[in-house]
Parts: C-alpha cells; structure tokens; sequence
C-alpha cells in the first residue's frame, strides 16, 4: 500500500466539506470508486 501527499482546498458538498482526490494520486494508487482510504488532516496557512 502507497502513501501520498497533496495540497487541496475544501469544497462544500451538500452540508458537508469535502476535498477531491487529483486523478494524478488516484492512478498511481490504484484507487477505485468505493474503496476505503485513511484520510488524514492538517489546516495550513492559506499563504501557500
């Protein structure tokens, strides 16, 4: 199993928020629709 990082702003989905996974990350993981992935978050300085 592959670790990988990036930067995305949140997105509003219905009442939620919801941040969007680049198709770059999604094919080098191999990730499908509904699979299940551990999702970690940190608030950064929106000067990036």
């Amino acid at each position: 199993m592959g670790k990988e990082q990036f930067v995305r702003a949140t997105r509003k989905t219905g009442t939620s928020l919801g941040v969007n996974i680049p198709k770059e990350i999604v094919e080098l993981l191999g990730l499908k629709e509904n699979e299940i992935v551990r999702v970690t978050l940190e608030k950064l300085d929106k000067k990036r």
